[in-house]
């Protein structure tokens, strides 16, 4: 009978790819290296994200950016060593605010950006199969590492630091 709560709980974190023992968290780490094709550049990054009920809490931080102001950031739906589109916006200086509106603006280099996901902020990539909204697809995405968070920089337009979005084993 005591078990019975606990069964409730893991029936609506399963979907979500979530146990109730063991919330998820994802981490990566940013550097040009890991950009394709890589990017020679002292900048380096961390993105850092847990799952909560009000949905996928992050930070992203950058430093030694060479590539002059920062453009924009994003979570992209790709494997190492292969370019994936947009999934999620982080932050955004671009002329045109990107969908969804109220992208926050990415700071100068040193910079940190945080915030909460949730299906409204999930952008795509249709092409890839998640479309707008599809906040699950995005949620396993990250639990099977098939996700990057990556930096764009003026200079560097395809981005000036990338990495591979990866589950913490407790």
């Amino acid at each position: 009978m005591k078990k019975a709560p606990l069964i409730g709980l893991a029936a609506l974190l399963v979907p979500l790819g979530l146990s109730a023992a063991d919330p998820a968290r994802y981490r990566a780490s940013l550097r040009g290296n890991s950009e394709v094709p890589s990017i020679s550049t002292a900048a380096s990054g961390t993105f850092h994200s847990y799952m909560a009920g009000d949905g996928l809490h992050y930070e992203l931080t950058y430093k030694n950016l060479e590539g002059g102001n920062v453009a924009q950031a994003h979570i992209h739906l790709g494997q190492p060593h292969t370019n994936g589109g947009i999934i999620v916006w982080l932050c955004s200086n671009l002329p045109s605010p990107p969908t969804p509106t109220g992208t926050q603006a990415c700071p100068a280099s040193p910079g940190r950006v945080t915030g909460v996901i949730s299906a409204m902020d999930v952008v795509g990539p249709d092409g890839q199969g998640i479309s707008a909204g599809e906040f699950n697809a995005l949620v396993a995405a990250l639990g099977n590492g098939t996700t990057y968070a990556n930096v764009h920089t003026a200079t560097f337009g395809s981005g000036e630091i990338r990495g591979l979005v990866s589950r913490v084993v407790p």
